[in-house]
């Protein structure tokens, strides 16, 4: 007993327990907030928990997907974002009978949880799972640890400062992913079918989790079967078999995304913090920028706070791996995570992909967080590497202590929640009583606006009011008033106009929700005064409010002050009305029509029309005309002699001038209804011929009066909607036009409808998925989910 009290084995065993468990206690302890049942500080949390509750209220009518009234004043929800993680916290909520802000906290702790467990269970199975217990915990740690002391750029979503500023569905997506792959290669090493039910179930749950991650699991998919293609060659009839599985599993997913994808839009980031800089920690960068604004040399002061403060770990390795590059990708064991580190690497500076595919959102900035994943387990293989190299100079245990111990100390000291400019993890508590008090009264003015009013909020890219762009949805949530924009995990095409109107006056908020830029052609047809474009382009869509603080957007309703009425005031928060022009005369809508569409059968484009249909407008306010430019589609053709009544005049846009287009509009015209054939080249290039060639038609037409002309529909266009009592057509502002089919007398509801049935079907799917795992997770006997499953 004595020789084994004193044997260094013993006290090294010792010695790793109770550092695990120092870990762990200091692990709870740093994150215990989260059972604090309040509301959390976040840039895009406060979204994510209204999309959680926009859930629960769909799934209780037994669907997955649906329409919301939310955001973009009416939206389809959760066709472009998948829901499976706010299933996961709706059944916190309902397990444990608690409210879902408190089921979302929870959510984000059990995410972390899990992230951290499968970067060990990852590095694990790869590099370390043939050395004893002791060494497999010191190195699992050095790994996790390395992972959450990131202290680079929070909106990147890597790590802790990620998952605080709202990428958590994409942390939790990553952990599904890498445990899949552990799970396949399990499979490659002793081949059980019932791993690859486990490995089809969770690959199907990554595409219901998060479709940017999915992509991204493709690719990591891609490099590992690349990798070890020498024996899944001789295993294609088992991979054809699994990856069919997983494309029928996922349908609705697909379905969804490919059928209905171009009325989204997206913000494009070409932008990313330096990679390096975010490895070497920002926060090191930012305080020696400071000294060096004081007057001390920056490199130096730079340095000094890179070994003051534990981070030249980071530089370190970082050095290693330079010079270790080659070992490691000719190491079999290694091969497969350096390849990942190095194309997740490129892609984190290069966003190509985002031009290349279309309709596939790439935020390049985002693959950064895959990369750093796997840069933080290869990390413990790398020091071993060295160490072996070094052992003259490197004791293997004391050196793991050491660079353990040193990641402790920076978990410890490093507040992921201050390094991102919030004075408390909860949201309440960062606030002062003055503002919350502003909180409540900003509620308390917003119920007093009408019922189902649309309010366009002042988006500014800011933490200084209310900690978050993103306060505006559950303030508006509460209030009961539907909000013109909203998250961009979800964003309607609209928002994309709205940032190309904006142009016009309101330059200084966030861009938002946007991937094509019209702006130079819209100000290159301006007058010298601007009437109000982008009021005017509110009022098209339903708008009436306009809801700001800044010192801008009182300078815009100094400017637009006889467009603007201020409603309610308090604080520095003002409502404003949106009047309409009283020189404006208003006119029934125009038809739009493409030649091709006409000739050819061909679709005219959503993105298209938007374009050329805007474009117009700015003639048609030019000319002190407003009305309402509609699409007529393919479809549309054969209802044509319903439509035309509800229409004032037909415009064709063309590539050329051909007798066919002519001939046709003199046809309309014999029905009674004007029609103009428009070059499209000609509207941005022959601006004079344009305009006379447009005020030549509307001399034509009648003026009717505003109240009609406000009184067309507000929701968002979208196909699958239907609309039982006429036809629902595309309208300028991505927003739908109703013609009814009945007449006034019978008291028609103006409503258009989702059929349930999509959502039902997607429902079953995604449920399914997740049976399918419990079931895998139960013939695997959860063998994953072991510590200590090194091979004999």
């Amino acid at each position: 007993m004595f020789l084994k009290l004193t044997s260094r084995i013993f006290w090294t065993k010792v010695s790793v327990f109770l550092i695990t468990s120092i870990v762990v206690s200091v692990f709870i302890s740093k994150f215990f907030y989260l059972f604090s049942g309040e509301s959390l500080s976040g840039w895009d949390t406060p979204g994510h928990v209204v999309l959680a509750k926009e859930f629960a209220k769909i799934f209780e009518s037994g669907v997955a997907i649906g329409w919301s009234d939310v955001w973009f004043g009416g939206f389809p929800v959760f066709y472009f974002y998948p829901p499976f993680y706010y299933f996961l916290v709706y059944g916190i909520h309902s397990i444990f009978l608690i409210p879902i802000e408190f089921a979302f906290s929870i959510s984000v702790y059990v995410t972390i949880c899990f992230l951290g467990y499968s970067i060990y269970q990852f590095g694990n199975h790869f590099f370390w799972n043939r050395y004893p217990i002791v060494l497999r915990l010191l190195l699992g740690m050095i790994s996790i640890l390395f992972y959450f002391n990131y202290a680079g750029e929070g909106l990147q979503g890597t790590s802790i400062v990620g998952i605080i500023e709202g990428t958590v569905i994409s942390s939790f997506t990553h952990a599904l992913f890498f445990l899949a792959i552990i799970i396949i290669d399990r499979y490659r090493i002793d081949p059980k079918g019932k791993r690859l039910i486990s490995f089809v179930s969770i690959s199907a749950l990554v595409f219901y989790s998060h479709l940017l991650s999915s992509i991204f699991y493709l690719l990591l998919l891609f490099v590992y079967f690349t990798v070890y293609r020498n024996y899944w060659i001789q295993q294609k009839r088992i991979l054809v078999i699994s990856f069919f599985s997983i494309f029928i599993l996922i349908l609705p997913v697909l379905y969804n995304f490919f059928r209905y994808s171009e009325y989204t839009s997206s913000v494009f980031y070409g932008y990313s913090y330096p990679p390096i800089l975010s490895i070497l920690s920002r926060d090191v960068y930012d305080k020696a920028f400071k000294a060096s604004q004081a007057g001390e040399n920056l490199t130096l002061a730079f340095v000094i706070e890179l070994l003051r403060s534990g981070r030249w770990l980071y530089l370190f390795i970082l050095i290693a791996l330079t010079f270790q590059l080659r070992n490691l990708q000719n190491n079999l064991r290694s091969r497969f995570v350096t390849t990942v580190l190095l194309i997740f690497f490129w892609m984190s500076l290069d966003y190509s992909f985002g031009y290349i595919i279309p309709n596939i959102k790439i935020h390049n900035y985002r693959a950064f967080d895959t990369f750093f994943i796997a840069f933080s387990i290869l990390t413990p293989f790398l020091i071993v590497l060295i160490i072996r190299i070094q052992k003259q100079i490197l004791p293997l245990v004391p050196t793991l202590f050491f660079i353990l111990l040193t990641q402790i100390y920076l978990f410890i000291v490093f507040d992921p929640f201050s390094y991102q400019e919030y004075k408390s993890p909860l949201w309440k508590e960062a606030r002062s009583k003055e503002e919350l008090q502003l909180y409540d009264h900003l509620i308390s003015g917003l119920k007093t606006l009408p019922p189902n009013t649309i309010v366009q909020p002042e988006i500014i890219k800011t933490k200084s009011v209310f900690g978050s762009p993103h306060f505006w949805i559950p303030l508006f949530y509460e209030s009961g008033i539907k909000n013109n924009l909203g998250l961009t995990v979800e964003s309607s095409y609209y928002s994309t106009l709205v940032f190309n109107w904006q142009s016009f006056g309101f330059a200084h908020t966030f861009r938002w929700g946007t991937e094509i830029d019209w702006r130079d052609s819209l100000v290159y047809l301006k007058l010298k005064d601007d009437p109000g474009y982008y009021l005017d382009f509110l009022l098209r869509s339903g708008v009436q409010y306009l809801m700001g603080f800044s010192p801008d957007f009182n300078e815009y309703i100094y400017m637009q002050r006889n467009r603007l009425s201020v409603f309610w005031e308090e604080g520095p928060f003002k409502i404003v009305k949106v009047l309409p022009n009283q020189n404006t005369k208003y006119i029934k809508p125009i038809g739009l029509l493409h030649a091709d569409t006409l000739n050819q059968n061909k679709e005219f484009g959503y993105q298209s029309f938007l374009k050329s249909s805007n474009l117009l407008q700015m003639y048609f306010s030019n000319l002190g005309y407003q009305t309402k430019l509609v699409r007529i589609n393919r479809e549309n053709m054969s209802a044509l002699d319903l439509i035309l009544p509800n229409l004032s005049a037909l415009i064709v846009i063309s590539k050329d001038n051909q007798l066919g287009e002519q001939s046709w509009l003199q046809g309309l015209e014999k029905k009674g209804i004007p029609g103009l054939l428009l070059i499209d080249s000609q509207i941005t290039n022959s601006i004079n011929q344009t305009e006379r060639n447009l005020e030549l038609l509307l001399k034509m037409l009648p003026i009717t009066k505003y109240e009609q002309y406000k009184t067309l529909g507000i929701h968002s266009y979208f196909s699958a909607k239907n609309f039982e009592n006429g036809i629902t057509l595309l309208d300028d502002s991505s927003k739908e036009f109703q013609i009814s089919l009945r007449s006034e007398s019978q008291n028609v509801t103006y409503e258009t409808n989702m059929s349930p049935l999509a959502g039902k079907i997607y429902l079953g799917f995604m449920l399914f998925c997740f049976v399918l795992f419990l079931f895998g997770s139960v013939l695997t006997k959860i063998a994953y989910f072991s510590f200590s499953n090194a091979k004999k």
